[in-house]
């Protein structure tokens, strides 16, 4: 049975929970009973509902949408990273843990999120109850390690938003986007979401540029690293073996002869 619609306009976007929105007489999918039951959860954590605000209006509902997407991410085998699947989870923790403290939350609080999913969709979805214990591990020890140091990006954040309006800019510097990224480890996204609510956007190319020179430098380091760990033992047995000959331009196979063996950075002797 069709539930008769709400006078005030639904949202119309496409998809199973907008479906049940309508099916259950709500205006947004974050008032059906699942994803509702997320949002009581940072509303008795923050002490702030639904409704009072658009803004902590946001943050509830990041929080629910986010808890939920990290919680499937980690039992789907998805776990924190700086690439690829695991920097959109790394991604998506982050920002709900800044958006649980917007709405005043202090101490953890990931944990009784993810635990209100697996409760909320493990029976149709009994990988999140087998995975439990990995999500709630992972979960935490990313809230614990991003916490300690989100306090003192944001400061930086807000001085470098300050100090570019004080100079009637409304661009941040690229390279304090790629500070906040490097030594306090805010992903670009959520330096980009924090400026916007200041009004001012992010200099994409200068935080780009920044990101590639210190990817040379990581490449040039490991090669030197490389180099100076294993320069002398390959010195000694070059001088002992003598002159070797390149035949790779004209061969495809050839036989050879193991003239030394360098481990942990030293040459050591061959058995014969």
């Amino acid at each position: 049975t069709l539930v008769p619609l709400p006078k005030k306009n639904i949202d119309t976007g496409a998809g199973l929970e907008r479906i049940a929105a309508i099916l259950q007489g709500v205006r947004t999918n974050f008032e059906t009973d699942d994803l509702r039951a997320l949002v009581a959860v940072g509303e008795q954590l923050s002490g702030v509902s639904l409704g009072a605000a658009p803004k902590t209006d946001v943050s509830l509902r990041i929080l629910a949408d986010h808890a939920r997407a990290v919680a499937f991410l980690i039992a789907d085998g998805v776990l924190p990273g700086n690439e690829g699947r695991g920097y959109v989870l790394r991604r998506l923790l982050r920002r709900a843990i800044r958006h649980g403290r917007l709405l005043g939350v202090e101490d953890a609080f990931m944990v009784r999120l993810v635990d209100t999913v697996i409760d909320r969709w493990g029976t149709p979805y009994p990988e999140l109850v087998e995975h439990a214990e990995l999500v709630r591990g992972i979960v935490a020890a990313e809230e614990e390690r991003f916490g300690a140091t989100l306090r003192q990006g944001l400061a930086f954040l807000t001085a470098a938003i300050d100090r570019a309006k004080s100079a009637g800019e409304t661009v941040l510097d690229g390279t304090e986007a790629f500070t906040l990224h490097d030594t306090y480890g805010f992903p670009y996204e959520l330096t980009s979401e924090i400026a916007a609510e200041a009004g001012m956007t992010v200099d994409a190319d200068a935080f780009g540029a920044a990101m590639e020179a210190q990817r040379e430098r990581g490449r040039a380091a490991v090669k030197d690293e490389s180099w100076s760990s294993f320069a002398g033992a390959f010195d000694d047995i070059a001088r002992a073996a003598g002159r070797t000959e390149f035949l790779g331009y004209a061969h495809n196979e050839a036989e050879s002869v193991v003239v030394g063996i360098v481990v942990a950075g030293e040459s050591v002797q061959r058995i014969e």
